[in-house]
């Protein structure tokens, strides 16, 4: 039960409510209005704007068509594999694979991957997102195929289209049921289903957490709305709660919420302040419960002071003296504000998008420099224009508030997230731009129109012309950017040009070309070699790159063990051991790459002798190639070969019953999977018989020929 619930139910905090809305309705002098003109909106008694095609204002067509485009856009995912995180959550995680819902609630979300305690904080503050695992649980259970996997994604992101639409709707309903409402409503939806940028989340079948979280948060602001409207109702107030209490169960970016609701009710339904505010208290009631779950559930992983030394876990680090050591203020918050203008870029042209842009792939900044003073002081500008507007209640600043508040708690200034950046921390923010590109669409109508408001479906033409070519290019780029998410190695193989300072990309390709190696057809050949160099190439940039990251040398030795080159592949090993003592791995490995030296050299030896018999036969001295294949018979009795050997040199001399017991040795070891070395042995024992004058045995192993 929520904390709204039982306050209202148990009369706790009603005379403080009452309290409240009387000092509201008293500081609202600009506006009066008794408490039930509050409540009631404007749309449920104003008509919808006449002269207009009636699938103008058509909701259910307006949702089917949304839907639609946004399932088609992704229809090229049905048939991708499982890549990138959903190793993480799905493909390697021990809970999700076993149908283990109470661990999936009881631990972090990373331990059913790591399956050891510790491990799984590996990013300061835990990850506590129990939500999607369980879907992924469930979905397990029915098939292991990735086709239901993405089908569900694409389906619940055009559901998350559809609500945003819904949510808009309502909420700029709230002042006017004109054109505008449809139409801006209509365009913040399409723009947001089409944007490029959600690709990663759409795609990636571990980004159902995004798609969820803003699925369930706009259900719950929908819920709230109408529950305005309608009055105030308990079961509205639970359903809120609930809603919101899932959304931070899928991630905790829901939270942003909380100030987002408050805005939508002052900017749109004319709220003051304390009204807005207590419009969040069920949203604030399940949020509380949720707190309380995570901190059982994570205790002190949830410190989000503790600082990693680990650069792929904090990029906020350096190399001084060939040690990683923290950045300074500066260079920390310049390299941040840096990356905030790269998220402005990405949003307004979406053209270069990559997975990964972790270290280096984004260089360290100082304010000094322009990549960062200039994003700095554009979003002082968006600061301030946006606080200015939300209190002037202006459309276009509740967008600049929605895209800077949800921003904010994955942009590394709060708290650090274990990465610069990411085009899926955008999913949420992109909102906000989308809403306020989609204002500025018609106000392009208006100042085409003389600034007159849109009366008549055609005025909306130049609107209609932009709005053709964002979706003609935004379409193409999605859909064509969402094919490169097939699998890990078209993916890494995509991006690796795109990051390429980065050293977990190059590392992932380093790993991803040594594993594809090793595939039936492939090994064995030339293209495998090739695959191994073209690996070490990226391996050698990863460690220039980042010289103390464990990874990439294990990687290393392995393509050199393929390689035959085992003394690099020993030494590569012993690197990574340096860097982590109790590295697994690379210890297990190190014995494998020591044992295959060392057979190599007993290899290298017994090819020595061979030939040194082989040239004693062949100069005469029967005697002495006899001696030694004799000596390699004792010690490898099983080698057919050595036999074969021994009899030759025995015929040679003349003793052809000694040579045709090797050859019939020879012969008995013979495993059949070389017909012509069969061949060779029987034609010799064949010889032997008819050198011995019994041509009937020579006649029975002719027939075998």
């Amino acid at each position: 039960m929520c904390i709204c619930e039982v306050g209202i139910k148990n009369h706790i905090f009603q005379p403080t409510i009452q309290f409240l809305y009387f000092m509201a309705k008293k500081k609202n002098s600009k506006n009066k209005k008794s408490k039930e003109e509050v409540l009631k909106p404007k749309a449920e008694t104003m008509p919808k704007p006449q002269g207009f095609p009636s699938y103008f204002t058509n909701v259910p067509l307006i949702c089917a068509k949304l839907f639609l485009i946004s399932m088609l856009l992704y229809v090229g995912t049905l048939k991708h594999g499982f890549t990138q995180d959903d190793a993480i959550v799905i493909t390697e995680n021990k809970f999700t694979k076993e149908g283990d819902i109470e661990s999936l609630l009881k631990y972090d979300t990373f331990r059913g991957f790591f399956q050891k305690e510790g491990k799984d904080n590996l990013v300061s503050g835990g990850r506590y997102r129990p939500l999607t695992p369980i879907m992924f649980s469930l979905g397990w259970k029915m098939t292991q195929e990735p086709f239901l996997f993405h089908f569900m994604n694409v389906m619940w992101y055009g559901l998350t289209v559809v609500m945003l639409f819904l949510v808009m709707l309502r909420m700029l309903q709230a002042e006017s049921s004109e054109p505008y409402a449809y139409f801006v409503a209509f365009c913040t939806a399409l723009i947001f289903a089409i944007h490029p940028v959600h690709v990663e989340v759409v795609a990636n079948v571990k980004g159902r957490d995004e798609i969820m979280t803003l699925f369930l948060s706009l259900a719950a602001l929908y819920v709230s709305l109408r529950d305005h409207e309608k009055g105030f109702n308990i079961i509205f107030q639970i359903l809120i709660a609930v809603l919101f209490f899932l959304a931070l169960m899928a991630k905790e970016m829901a939270a942003v919420f909380l100030p987002i609701v408050a805005i939508s009710y002052f900017v749109f339904h004319k709220l003051n302040i304390i009204q807005s505010l207590l419009k969040t208290l069920p949203f604030l009631a399940g949020f509380i419960v949720f707190m309380i779950i995570r901190q059982m559930v994570l205790g002190s992983a949830s410190d989000t002071s503790a600082v990693s030394m680990e650069w792929m876990n904090n990029p906020f680090l350096k190399y001084e003296g060939g040690y990683l050591v923290p950045m300074t203020d500066s260079e920390k918050y310049g390299t941040i504000f840096s990356t905030l203008g790269k998220y402005l870029g990405l949003l307004v042209f979406p053209v270069t998008l990559t997975h990964d842009y972790y270290p280096n792939s984004i260089p360290m900044r100082t304010f000094s420099d322009s990549e960062a003073s200039l994003p700095l002081l554009m979003y002082l500008v968006l600061i301030g224009v946006g606080i200015w507007g939300v209190l002037k209640r202006k459309h276009f600043a509740y967008g600049i508030a929605f895209f800077l508040i949800s921003l904010l708690l994955v942009s590394n200034i709060i708290f650090p997230i274990g990465v610069n950046m990411a085009e899926r921390f955008l999913f949420m923010p992109s909102v906000g731009f989308c809403f306020v590109v989609s204002i500025l669409l018609y106000r392009l109508c208006e100042w085409m129109n003389d600034k007159k408001k849109i009366t008549a479906y055609s005025q909306f033409q130049p609107a209609m012309i932009a709005l053709s070519i964002i979706f003609l290019a935004s379409c193409f780029k999605s859909y064509t950017r969402s094919l490169d998410w097939k699998d890990n190695f078209s993916l890494f193989e995509a991006d690796w040009m795109k990051s390429e300072n980065s050293a977990k990309i190059r590392n992932a390709m380093g790993g991803e070309l040594t594993a594809q190696s090793q595939k039936p057809g492939v090994k064995g050949t030339d293209k495998e070699k090739e695959m191994l160099t073209d690996a070490l190439d990226h391996l050698d940039v990863t460690t220039s790159i980042h010289p103390r990251y464990k990874g990439p040398y294990l990687i290393k030795g392995n393509a050199h063990l393929y390689l035959g080159n085992y003394d690099a592949a020993i030494q590569n090993y012993q690197i990574a051991l340096q860097l982590d003592p109790n590295y697994v791995e690379a210890e297990g490995n190190l014995k494998i790459a020591l044992d295959a030296k060392q057979q190599a050299a007993q290899q290298e030896g017994i090819t020595n002798i061979e030939k040194e018999g082989i040239e004693a036969s062949s100069r005469g001295d029967f005697a002495e190639a006899i001696r030694i294949f004799s000596g390699l018979i004792k010690d490898y009795p099983k080698e057919p070969k050595y036999h074969f050997f021994v009899g030759i040199a025995y015929a040679n001399s003349g003793d052809y019953n000694a040579a045709l017991a090797a050859f019939k040795e020879a012969e008995n070891l013979d495993d059949g999977k070389d017909p012509a070395n069969k061949r060779r042995v029987v034609g010799a024992i064949i010889d032997t018989y008819r050198k011995l004058g019994d041509s009937a045995n020579a006649a029975l192993y002719e027939a075998k020929l």
